[in-house]
């Protein structure tokens, strides 16, 4: 009996999985794309159909797939990928919980971040075997390409790689970091204590969007801008939205006075003395008072001729290497140290009693919470200082 009963619940606990609570959906299948659940149990990906959390998707050669996760993120599977939705939690707001974790065995993506990397940036990472990825608010392309088997030549030398399209990216290891801005791609080789750098180019397997995804707008696009009214239309690119300006008064036109003033006096009644006739006539008035001038609509604003030229000054990436968040991140482990930080402002009291900051990080990052000298001295245990010699908390462990 016993046995039954742990038998059922066993069962139940495998179906429960099977019916997590979707991370996503798929709204584009091409190909042979299969997803495998946490329990193993495979399935074939259609349009439609859900993604949870713990899911593996798989795509063949010349395959791929869209996936529109629960925080309006975009995950687009490129051909021979294998990914893994490690962790992925959304309460349909951002308070703080919501988790998003990607594991990448292979192949690549583009991900183009949703509410959980706008709004907590700190809480949503790829992880491929050799590097972690951070992002802030970023349209951006994560490779990962293996050691070659089988003599099959590798698409590129093995690694890890990141292309950013806009924002920016954090590419890490245990050896150091580098911020990834837009137009760049960094890489990691898969070498025993190797570190980030940035690519002087973009490598060549990373091809254009296709007509099924979104398109990759220019950084001097990125940010929409209003527009410009002309009497010719709308004109791009201006910074204002303005109605061209029109005269609404009416004009009320004066008619001239055309009226004469009575005859003049010919004669008077017979008297002693004949008085002469008065000579000289009382002119009528004669000068037209001319209808007032009408007022001339405002001179028509003209549209913008001068483009608004892309940014060709490169923004340099930090070249200054600075040591790896964690070697292995955990979604409640958050670097902590004020070595990097800066523009530390006071905003409060933690319950434990040390203070609440706000603070931008170094690489330009701002973000509020504790610091990690301050928390050492109440909750030693939450505090964990990595192999780069900068401490970092353990935020649950603060509550």
């Amino acid at each position: 009996m016993k046995n039954f009963i742990f038998a059922v619940g066993a069962l139940a606990a495998l179906v429960s999985l099977d019916v997590a609570a979707a991370a996503g959906s798929f709204q584009f299948v091409s190909g042979d794309v299969k997803v495998t659940s946490a329990t193993g149990k495979d399935r074939i990906a259609r349009k439609g159909g859900d993604i949870n959390e713990g899911d593996t998707i798989t795509s063949a050669a010349s395959a791929s797939a869209q996936v529109k996760m629960k925080d309006d993120g975009l995950i687009i599977v490129r051909p021979e990928t294998k990914l893994r939705i490690t962790t992925f939690r959304f309460s349909g707001k951002a308070d703080g919980s919501e988790r998003s974790l990607i594991s990448l065995v292979k192949g690549g993506f583009r991900a183009i971040t949703g509410m959980i990397g706008r709004s907590n940036k700190e809480n949503y990472k790829i992880e491929t075997p050799t590097a972690t990825i951070g992002i802030r608010g970023t349209d951006h392309e994560p490779m990962f390409i293996p050691n070659p088997v089988d003599g099959r030549p590798a698409l590129g030398e093995p690694g890890t790689y990141d292309k950013v399209n806009s924002g920016a990216a954090v590419l890490s290891t245990a050896k150091g970091l580098v911020v990834i801005n837009p137009n760049s791609a960094g890489f990691v080789p898969n070498l025993a204590n190797a570190r980030p750098t940035i690519l002087p180019n973009i490598p060549a397997f990373y091809r254009p969007p296709t007509r099924d995804e979104p398109a990759i707008v220019p950084v001097a696009r990125q940010q929409p801008v209003g527009t410009l009214a002309s009497p010719g239309g709308l004109i791009k690119g201006s910074t204002l939205t303005k109605a061209p300006l029109t005269n609404n008064l009416p004009v009320t036109t004066l008619k001239p006075v055309t009226g004469t003033l009575a005859a003049p006096v010919t004669a008077l009644p017979t008297t002693t003395k004949t008085l002469q006739p008065l000579t000289t006539t009382i002119q009528p008035i004669t000068t037209t008072i001319q209808p007032a001038t009408t007022i001339q609509p405002a001179t028509t604003i003209q549209p913008l001729t001068t483009t608004i030229q892309p940014l060709t000054t490169t923004i340099q990436p930090l070249t200054t290497t600075i040591q790896p968040l964690t070697t292995t991140i955990q979604p409640t482990l958050t670097i902590s140290d004020r070595r990097l930080k800066k523009n530390i402002k006071r905003i409060g009291t933690h319950p434990l009693g040390i203070g609440m900051y706000e603070f931008d990080y170094v690489w330009g990052e701002h973000a509020k919470g504790v610091m990690a000298d301050e928390v050492r001295t109440v909750r030693p245990d939450a505090v964990t200082r990595g192999a780069d010699g900068f401490d970092r908390v353990d935020y649950s462990k603060l509550k």
